[in-house]
């Protein structure tokens, strides 16, 4: 870092309604205003949004913001303009003509940060109006998706790198809570940063309280939940390995609780999913129980406590989901319930995940046999005509393989 004095004007805190900065903030924003490239890995709830945020009104000209959050946008746009800060977003959620005159806006520079879907860069119409304004800066959100090896792969997060080139090597900083080393060099390679300034910020939570219990059938997991829940007060979510473990916590909780639940996974409808999210941030619903598909980004300070009724697929993805807890810095509880039939459920997920190259080769070699157009059949049909131990995600993982080959 450079020894010169600080170019960060603290009063500027003031816009955001806060008084300091908090850990490893500091040090990133300055590390922006000294036009370096950045990655930054800070645990969630540690603030990572003003480290673009603050650069926006540092100086002139537009951040873009990269994020796969659509349903988040508004409330982050929003949030900013109670604070006097202009800003805008343009994602599928609007008509043709409020995204016409966003752009518009972009263009004429009324905006000072401009959140997009990752699939915004290929639309031509967006990439006229960059070309018209003065972009300062690039932030890539949720960047672990950019990785192969992240949580939650997107395509169109690895053209990012390809569109920074089209801007002239724009500034960028890439931010995520939680990446490995692997996956960091990833997301450095795929954006094509040459030497960002890396910040790894401590992960430790003081707030939050970990525990882990071992339970002995599932009769024992029901009632280690149902005590959690009468000692813990206040919003909370229940995160459930599937879909069928969600629906039987959520009728658990109704009729034995008086809590207010609801419930949350990828098989819900789109409405419905975005109509329970937003009754769980207003605080119409006290508890959310839901599989891993709920939570990232989840801006609701207030939860007290990330119940785990069943073991999560990997470290990264233990602490990510208890990280939702006391965003707010007051003290939470997270309590993990682990039984032996959690780790046959996580291997059984890795398995189909990753299907053994026998599997594929099967998959390939029937598809090849086909007479008829195999884009007929179902997941379910091939996975029975094959009658292999795989499930149908397994099959889709194989046909995912065969279409990138």
């Amino acid at each position: 870092m450079s020894s010169t004095p600080s170019a960060i004007d603290h009063e500027l805190l003031g816009r955001f309604e806060l008084e300091k900065f908090r850990a490893g903030q500091e040090q990133v924003i300055e590390a922006i205003l000294e036009g370096s490239d950045c990655l930054c890995v800070m645990p969630t709830g540690g603030g990572k949004s003003l480290c673009f945020q603050f650069p926006a009104i540092a100086r002139e000209g537009l951040v873009v913001v990269v994020s796969p959050l659509i349903a988040l946008m508004k409330d982050q746009v929003d949030a900013l303009a109670s604070k006097g800060i202009a800003a805008t977003y343009i994602n599928s959620s609007l008509g043709y003509a409020e995204q016409q005159n966003r752009y518009q806006q972009i263009a004429d520079g009324e905006v000072d940060l401009a959140y997009i879907a990752p699939e915004r860069l290929r639309n031509r119409r967006f990439l006229d109006c960059l070309k018209q304004s003065k972009v300062q800066l690039l932030a890539v959100d949720e960047a672990h998706c950019i990785s192969q090896w992240g949580h939650d792969f997107r395509p169109d997060y690895s053209r990012i790198g390809e569109f920074r080139e089209r801007l002239g090597g724009i500034q960028t900083i890439a931010l995520t809570a939680t990446a490995t080393t692997t996956v960091r060099k990833d997301i450095v390679q795929v954006l094509r940063m040459d030497e960002p300034e890396v910040f790894v910020a401590g992960f430790s939570r003081p707030n939050l309280s970990l525990g882990a219990f071992d339970i002995n059938g599932e009769a024992q997991r029901d009632e280690a939940l149902l005590r959690f829940l009468n000692k813990n007060s206040g919003s909370g979510i229940v995160y459930a390995a599937t879909r069928k473990s969600c629906e039987h916590v959520n009728q658990l909780i109704k009729q034995s609780t008086k809590r207010k639940v609801g419930f949350y996974h990828a098989g819900l409808d789109p409405d419905e999913r975005k109509k329970i999210q937003e009754n769980f941030a207003q605080g119409k619903l006290e508890v959310i129980v839901a599989t891993n598909a709920f939570g990232m980004g989840i801006d609701k300070a207030d939860v007290r406590f990330v119940l785990h009724y069943n073991l999560p697929g990997s470290l990264e993805a233990y602490y990510q989901e208890a990280g939702r807890a006391g965003r707010d810095g007051r003290p939470s509880e997270c309590l993990l319930l682990y039984g032996y039939r959690d780790q046959t459920l996580q291997e059984f997920f890795i398995d189909n995940a990753y299907p053994e190259p026998d599997v594929i080769q099967n998959v390939y070699q029937y598809l090849c046999s086909l007479k008829t157009n195999p884009v007929e059949l179902t997941l379910q049909q091939l996975s029975e005509q094959l009658d292999m131990p795989v499930s149908n995600d397994g099959i889709r993982v194989s046909e995912n393989v065969l279409e990138k080959a």
